[in-house]
């Protein structure tokens, strides 16, 4: 367990009366906010068909030929544009709200944009690191990706907690 999580007392996202409470430090809010602009980097920056992205963007249609392939091209070309505009849209709200310390509060549809940024930011290193179902919950710390597999883990714990707080909300 990582000392954040271990040094805690209240989830990084809880129902509150007024909506949902941020219960995260300034280290943690700044952390966020650079993984966030390092996926919209992505996003603006990557060719379709990268293979970073490929859990971010995965296949409509499985089958790459004959009649799927086409399927799956007319369908990349409709709706990329559309997802990589809704995920910039959460980014550019989350990277907001998380640049104003002064506010602890948020709303549903806001914790909605961070959930969908966070998971995000998940799938993207997820594929980087080809995190899969049956890796091992103990993460090895002389692995050289014991770092990378540490922040997955983290940004794991923060997207279970901001799902359970809309449960609960």
């Amino acid at each position: 367990m990582a000392a954040t999580e271990m040094a805690r007392r209240r989830p990084p996202f809880e129902a509150g009366r007024n909506g949902y409470i941020i219960n995260l430090d300034d280290e943690e809010r700044h952390f966020v906010r650079r993984l966030v602009g390092e996926v919209r980097e992505l996003l603006t920056s990557m060719p379709v068909g990268d293979p970073k992205m490929s859990r971010l963007f995965p296949p409509a249609y499985t089958n790459a030929s004959g009649q799927d392939a086409e399927a799956e091209a007319e369908y990349q070309r409709l709706m990329r544009e559309e997802l990589v505009a809704s995920r910039l849209d959460s980014i550019g709200r989350i990277d907001e709200l998380l640049a104003d310390t002064t506010t602890n509060t948020m709303t549903a549809d806001q914790l909605n944009a961070f959930v969908v940024s966070l998971n995000s930011v998940r799938l993207i290193l997820g594929t980087i690191l080809d995190v899969s179902d049956e890796d091992d919950e103990d993460d090895d710390p002389s692995s050289p990706l014991a770092a990378e597999m540490a922040m997955y883990n983290f940004l794991s714990w923060l997207l279970d907690s901001a799902v359970t707080a809309l449960m609960q909300g």
